[in-house]
C-alpha cells in the first residue's frame, strides 16, 4: 500500500513539474473560476433564487474539464517538442475563458448592485462593452455568435 502511495505521489509531482511553465495560467484560471462561482452564488442568494447543488456540481465539473483540456494541450505540445506553441495555445484558451466567464461575472455583479448606484452603471457599461463591442473587433467571435444564432434557428 505504501508503494502505491509513493507511485501516485511521484506521478502527481512529475505532472505538476511538467506544468510549471503554465503555472501562472493555472492560477489565473483558479482565480477566474473562483470569482465566477462566488459572484454567481451571491447573485443567486441576493435575488432569492434557490441554491442548487446540481448547478454547483456542474460548475465544478466544467471547471475540471477545462483544467484538464488546458493541461493536456500543454503536455501534448511539450511532448511533441513544441513547448512555445503549446504555451501560446494555452494562452489563447485562457483569453477565451476570461471573455466568457468575465461577461458572466459582470452580468451577475450587475444583479447584485443597486440599479441607481454608480457601481451598477460602471458594471453595466463594462458588460455592454464586453458583450457587444468586443464582437466588432474579434472576427472569430462574431462569426461564432452568428453561427450559433443560425444553428438555434434551424432547431
Amino acid at each position: 500500500m505504501d508503494s502505491l502511495k509513493i507511485v501516485i505521489t511521484s506521478l502527481i509531482a512529475n505532472i505538476i513539474g511538467l506544468l510549471f511553465p503554465i503555472k501562472n495560467d493555472i492560477f489565473g484560471l483558479v482565480l477566474l473560476f473562483s470569482v465566477n462561482f462566488f459572484i454567481g452564488l451571491i447573485a443567486d442568494v441576493s435575488n432569492r433564487r434557490e441554491w442548487s447543488f446540481r448547478k454547483a456540481f456542474r460548475f465544478f465539473r466544467d471547471a475540471a474539464i477545462y483544467f484538464v483540456m488546458v493541461a493536456s494541450i500543454y503536455l501534448l505540445g511539450y511532448l511533441k517538442g513544441e513547448e512555445a506553441a503549446a504555451v501560446h495555445c494555452v494562452s489563447f484558451m485562457i483569453y477565451v475563458a476570461i471573455y466568457f466567464y468575465g461577461t458572466n461575472i459582470l452580468r451577475n455583479a450587475r444583479m447584485i448592485t443597486n440599479e441607481r448606484s454608480t457601481l451598477y452603471r460602471i458594471l453595466d457599461f463594462l458588460y455592454y462593452v464586453m458583450s457587444l463591442r468586443v464582437l466588432e473587433h474579434c472576427v472569430y467571435l462574431k462569426d461564432y455568435f452568428d453561427y450559433e444564432k443560425r444553428d438555434k434557428s434551424l432547431s
